[in-house]
């Protein structure tokens, strides 16, 4: 398995340095060689294929050159793993992995619960322990007397990122959370947030942090993000936000509601079983019968703690928490389960939200007060 795998990859490589060298045989490196200044800038200027890719890789840049989390993946991939190389095959590999990574992807349609199939017998999902590429995006306020903090809606319209994040705490007296709702947008010429609206009652969901949230009364729609601001405990008010506008809120007449992250784009049912301390995770299909374990208990980690989960819109895939540390994703497709990141510190999770990035599968979540992405390799 681990051959074929190096030879599809080996492939891969050959056919794309072919492609680069056959279709650009007449570019040069995308920077200017008489002013090369370091050994691996000197190497690439003196390879005829090193300077075709970094033009390559320079055009599939180029129109994510302005969103905040490219450049931050673009500049990690200089310092680790360019300028770390000290042969051309090794920069030779190193361009390849990175022009596949920041091409564009097709989001292949997503599959109807009746193409997925139960799995036989008294088998798991295979599992892995595969972290994706994190990148921090920005750094909430965290202002005096903010005690939570929830991830409301995540979405990228036009291919741009927006991240709608409440601060605050609750408020005893008026039955709500009280607190400022900010928004940040993946955009390098943007302050990193913007403060929509400070100070208010906030009516997000049925019941706002809790493990199942039920209906929610905020979200996205139409390139708006609609809410519920609560004036007193008996008064309420639709209120509509333009993304990317940094324009005040507006009474709105239209009210959201939405089923409960855990419901919202399920391909299918699941069951916390309890064995002992914690329970192991099952699905289940309405078109067939029976239920398959997605986790089992007690692997591979210590034990479950299992949080609700959050259903990826375009893929047959959901996301959970185990306890507040990891963030998992598991494939009922091809029935895998992968840990694909953890909190740094100890800080905790919060809400992972699904998202697609330049056509990758990614997530957004808070650790502590930081907002970071998690964006799926190859």
């Amino acid at each position: 398995m681990a051959d074929s795998m190096r030879n599809i990859y080996s492939l891969s490589k050959f056919l794309l340095l072919a492609l680069l060298l056959f279709s650009s045989i007449a570019l040069s490196a995308s920077f200017d060689c008489g002013k090369a200044s370091t050994e691996v800038e000197r190497q690439i200027c003196s390879s005829p294929s090193l300077s075709v890719m970094d033009e390559k890789l320079s055009e599939v840049f180029k129109p994510l050159k302005n969103r905040r989390a490219f450049q931050v993946i673009e500049s990690d991939w200089l310092e680790s793993e360019r300028n770390s190389c000290e042969s051309t095959e090794c920069l030779e590999d190193a361009y390849v992995r990175q022009i596949r990574f920041l091409t564009p992807i097709s989001v292949t349609p997503r599959p109807t619960q009746k193409d997925i199939k139960l799995l036989a017998g008294d088998k798991a999902y295979t599992q892995f322990d595969r972290s994706w590429k994190v990148i921090e995006l920005a750094w909430l306020p965290n202002e005096k007397g903010v005690l939570e903090r929830f991830i409301i809606s995540a979405e990228t319209i036009s291919g741009m990122l927006h991240v709608i994040v409440f601060e605050g705490h609750f408020d005893a007296a008026m039955i709500a959370y009280r607190g400022n709702l900010y928004e940040y947008v993946d955009h390098n010429d943007r302050p990193i947030v913007h403060a929509i609206a400070k100070d208010i009652g906030f009516d997000g969901a049925l019941r706002l942090g809790a493990n199942d949230e039920g209906k929610r009364f905020s979200g996205i729609l139409d390139g708006s993000f609609y809410y519920r601001q609560q004036i007193s405990k008996n008064q309420l008010r639709g209120m509509v936000y333009k993304l990317g506008s940094k324009l005040p809120p507006a009474e709105s007449s239209l009210l959201f509601q939405q089923w409960p992250n855990a419901d919202e784009n399920a391909v299918s049912g699941l069951t916390f079983g309890w064995g002992g301390e914690y329970g192991k995770l099952q699905a289940y299909y309405s078109h067939t019968p029976g239920y398959e374990t997605v986790a089992p208990v007690g692997q591979p980690e210590v034990g479950w703690n299992i949080y609700n989960p959050i259903w990826s819109k375009s893929r047959p895939v959901f996301y959970f928490k185990n306890g507040d540390e990891t963030i998992w994703r598991a494939n009922v497709a091809d029935k895998t389960l992968t840990k694909i990141a953890a909190a740094s510190d100890k800080d905790m999770i919060q809400n992972p939200t699904p998202i697609d990035i330049n056509g990758r599968e990614a997530v957004v979540f808070l650790d502590g007060y930081t907002l970071k992405m998690a964006i799926a390799p190859d």
